[in-house]
């Protein structure tokens, strides 16, 4: 059992801004006890300064309520976000010339929870040299997902070149835009999770990290490809990641491999560049045989996407996260239903092309990692996605890594291409 982090319950003279929805609520109680919060990497060459990126990490807790915020049970029990004390986001500056130990900080970073006591609920670490620096964010899972702390960092990089990000106000939850469409339920889709998974043990080591830059060339390549075979990037990523994991391990040779693809509802919902929850994930299971290509999986994968993206099957996913909450469940209530409905074997977190330009002035954006982050489930390799100048990134993050498998990944993608 994971080490529980107790919430806290707000005093009296804190202000109230809004209850959590539904998946908002389901990481608030399930990093209780296993861990969600996850972390971006930004690295950018150019001259700045240490005081540069202090004043612009504060102009976004400024721009983002929720990033002022902190979590606790109402009067009648239920999780809302309460506005914090003002104090400005943790950063942790290490002065160091390229190239930069960020793995190792995303590593450890990954192995401290939260405290709910207080906003806010995001910190960051800055490597710094005078021409080139490296930022690791790490933001709570209740107040942000991958896409948002990419806004956050674009906002940074915009104040830092001179530029003006004004407040915010208040995002809804996304539960409460749907609940304004005017759709009917379409149903429960079928998961892939018939059999049960084991909890994810943080007790046996520091989880290990791996990461992998396609060229701008063959990332262009891949785009004409995918298009080519009537597939998407996502679809053909995942593909290669699945059919990689089957060549180098034994236990996914034979294997339905149950892979978590969270999907962006931000140009569904109307969300511009909030930071706030605008996800779900669903889960699709891929058995030996079934498709045996690279583009027959790819196209599989897309099509076993496309419902999420409907107004429907978005309201179907929101209703059943409310419903597990209607019940009222305990943490150890949640970890058991988590054992089942989200086990897995991997996830693909793909943010597609980042909201970052190439450059902010003098700044030039090198790289965009991640995001890094658990589900919590044993075994389970996590590759995060993001595609800034061109260029895809990959990032692969476990406790248990299956060696060598973004590498055989490139390979069988530039197998197919070719």
């Amino acid at each position: 059992m994971e080490q529980q982090v107790k919430p806290s319950v707000a005093p009296q003279s804190s202000i109230p801004l809004r209850p959590l929805g539904a998946v908002e609520q389901y990481f608030w109680l399930s990093d209780q006890n296993s861990p969600k919060h996850f972390c971006m990497t930004l690295q950018v060459s150019g001259e700045t300064t240490i005081e540069s990126w202090k004043s612009a990490l504060e102009a976004t807790r400024l721009r983002h309520p929720l990033l002022r915020s902190k979590i606790a049970r109402n009067e009648f029990g239920v999780p809302s976000f309460y506005m914090g004390s003002g104090r400005p986001i943790p950063l942790e500056v290490i002065r160091s010339e390229p190239p930069h130990a960020w793995k190792t900080v995303v590593s450890d970073e990954l192995m401290k929870p939260f405290e709910q006591t207080d906003a806010p609920l995001v910190r960051a670490v800055l490597f710094h040299s005078p021409r080139y620096a490296t930022l690791v964010v790490t933001a709570h899972h209740a107040v942000a997902d991958g896409m948002s702390i990419a806004f956050v960092l674009r906002d940074m990089l915009e104040v830092m070149s001179g530029g003006h990000r004004g407040q915010l106000g208040l995002a809804l939850a996304q539960e409460s835009i749907a609940s304004e469409w005017d759709v009917n339920s379409v149903g429960a889709a079928q998961s892939a999770t018939a059999i049960p998974a084991r909890m994810l043990d943080r007790s046996k080591g520091w989880p290990v990290i791996s990461s992998l830059q396609l060229s701008q060339e063959f990332s262009a390549q891949l785009r004409v490809a995918v298009r080519r075979h009537a597939t998407t990037v996502h679809g053909a990523l995942l593909s290669a990641i699945i059919l990689a994991g089957r060549r180098l391990s034994k236990a996914w040779c034979d294997a339905t491999i149950r892979a978590v693809s969270p999907v962006n509802l931000r140009p569904t919902l109307g969300i511009t560049d909030d930071c706030v929850v605008s996800i779900v994930f669903p889960i699709g299971g891929y058995a030996p045989g079934i498709a045996t290509g690279l583009w027959d999986l790819a196209r599989d994968i897309r099509q076993d996407l496309m419902p999420m993206k409907t107004r429907e099957a978005i309201v179907e996913s929101f209703g059943a996260f409310q419903r597990i909450f209607d019940a009222s469940p305990s943490v150890e209530e949640l970890a058991a239903i988590e054992l089942q409905a989200c086990a897995c074997e991997m996830m693909l977190s793909n943010l597609g092309e980042a909201p970052l330009s190439d450059a902010y002035g003098a700044v030039r954006v090198e790289a965009l990692w991640g995001p890094s982050v658990f589900v919590g489930i044993e075994g389970e390799q996590m590759i995060g996605v993001a595609t800034v100048g061109g260029r895809i990134h990959l990032l692969h993050t476990s406790f248990t890594p299956i060696p060598g498998l973004l590498k055989a990944a490139e390979n069988l993608l530039r197998e197919a291409v070719d």
